[in-house]
């Protein structure tokens, strides 16, 4: 009994050793794992907030401390977005291409340059003191690379954003006529990725140098301060608008590009009364192509009545437009709906959407023609003079973050339950015309990205949120 009980002892004593020795070596491990983990992540961030950053603005503050690494951390969504009912409308953003060389910006600023060079050239900081946006999980891509415009639509899927909208530039003098920053668009048809829904913008504007920086060496200007000319033909004699309208119908034909009641949805981004002749060939030209006809949008720099008071407009020395005018005889009935275009502007400073207070008590409203355009934040200090770029975001992210959740929330709840004699659940999604539209993506030299960067993925994760919240609760604030 003796000789057994010291056996039994012996491997009892033995048995806690082990134990308490496997514990500790787990713990040595967690504890490496960690700190790699955390060096990792702090390799990650440094790395992108200082890739290309000039020697001038290096030795900004850059110090990244554990705070920064923690805002970075995200939640992945672990609940699919099922809006079988078509209950909200389609949530869209504004993709910015110009991420890639172009023989226009070689032209324009020299070989090679992409507006990331605005970016990298950039300070740190602005002069209110806050980080400009940079990227960080996708980092300084070039968007013809098929990775980077995947995981941007993998990205785009997986929080509830409905379609992209890219900026399409299509030019008819002769100095560059055509298409330009298009070929990311080219890559998509051939590879399908971003294989998202989506639309396109006309950017019929002429360019004008209202950036900071110099032009390319084999530029020489024609006119003061203008890059490059814009005009419209007013028949298609020449065949200049049939030549536009057989490179759109390439995408107009693709499955998923965005429409209404068959209509390939057409965004024009200012009203431009010398594109009215080219908008109706172009539409002519979609009905003898096997289109009912092109829904065609305009952007409008307005706020959208119902859901933005601004008070006395005579108060503001930039004066909003006027929807009407775009729905007049005068313009022809060219313009299915106008976009209260999201871009920065003294009336709408500080201020966010808010649920109109007669929404859903059966007021006789009527749902306006107006896609709500909502401003993720905008700070243009990379393409602008330092002391005069406008920081229409000069708060802290938070800040910045919960004005765009209560726009957000208010124009989807608008759109979604303010009319309730007028519900799109017997309307199939892609026959829908409730639109929201967010500026952007991925425009990084105005500070306005959803695609994370030093405060994370807050942005999307706010847009996949407050489409959840309105489809649970339903129409109840």
């Amino acid at each position: 009994p003796s000789t057994l009980q010291s056996s039994h002892n012996y491997w009892s004593k033995k048995k806690k050793v082990s134990i308490a020795s496997i514990i500790k070596i787990l713990a040595t491990i967690s504890a490496v794992a960690i700190a790699i983990y955390a060096r990792y992540i702090y390799y990650l961030l440094t790395s992108h907030y200082h890739n290309g950053v000039s020697s001038t603005t290096s030795n900004d503050s850059a110090n990244i401390n554990a705070s920064t690494i923690v805002s970075i951390a995200h939640h992945t969504p672990q609940i699919i977005i099922d809006d079988s009912h078509n209950m909200l409308p389609r949530v869209l953003v504004f993709v910015f291409p110009q991420f890639h060389e172009d023989s226009l910006n070689n032209y324009l600023w020299g070989k090679g340059f992409t507006d990331w060079n605005n970016l990298k050239k950039s300070p740190l900081k602005n002069r209110a003191g806050y980080s400009i946006p940079r990227p960080t999980e996708l980092g300084y891509y070039d968007y013809v690379d098929l990775e980077p415009r995947k995981k941007q639509g993998e990205m785009a899927r997986q929080y509830g954003i409905d379609g992209f909208v890219y900026h399409h530039y299509w030019f008819y003098d002769e100095t560059h006529p055509g298409p330009n920053l298009h070929q990311p668009l080219i890559n998509m048809l051939g590879d399908g990725h971003p294989n998202m829904p989506f639309a396109l913008h006309w950017c019929a504007s002429k360019w004008t140098n209202t950036w900071s920086g110099q032009v390319g060496p084999d530029f020489v200007f024609k006119e003061a301060g203008i890059l490059q000319k814009q005009y419209f033909p007013t028949d298609d004699k020449g065949g200049k608008i049939t030549e536009h309208y057989n490179w759109l119908k390439q995408f107009f034909h693709h499955p998923n590009y965005i429409k209404v009641d068959g209509k390939p949805v057409f965004m024009m981004y200012l009203k431009k009364p010398g594109s009215f002749p080219v908008l109706k060939i172009l539409k002519d030209l979609a009905k003898a192509d096997g289109f009912p006809g092109i829904y065609i949008t305009v952007g409008l720099t307005k706020p959208h009545e119902h859901l933005l008071d601004i008070g006395d407009v005579s108060q503001y020395e930039s004066k909003p437009q006027k929807a009407a005018r775009a729905f007049s005889r005068f313009n022809f009935g060219y313009f299915d709906k106008v976009v209260s275009y999201p871009n920065p502007a003294e009336w709408n400073q500080n201020k966010f959407f808010e649920v109109p207070e007669w929404c859903g008590n059966d007021s006789g409203k009527k749902r306006l023609r107006d896609i709500a355009g909502i401003i993720s934040s905008f700070d243009n200090t990379p393409r602008r003079n330092y002391e005069e770029a406008n920081l229409w975001s000069r708060d802290s992210p938070d800040v910045i973050v919960e004005r765009f959740r209560k726009s957000l929330h208010a124009s989807i709840y608008y759109e979604s339950c303010c009319f309730p004699h007028d519900m799109r659940e017997a309307t199939e999604k892609g026959d829908d015309d409730r639109f929201i539209i967010i500026n952007a993506m991925n425009e990084w030299a105005e500070g306005m990205a959803l695609e994370p960067d030093v405060y994370g993925r807050k942005f999307l994760e706010t847009i996949h949120d407050t489409k959840l919240d309105i489809l649970r609760k339903g129409c109840k604030l």
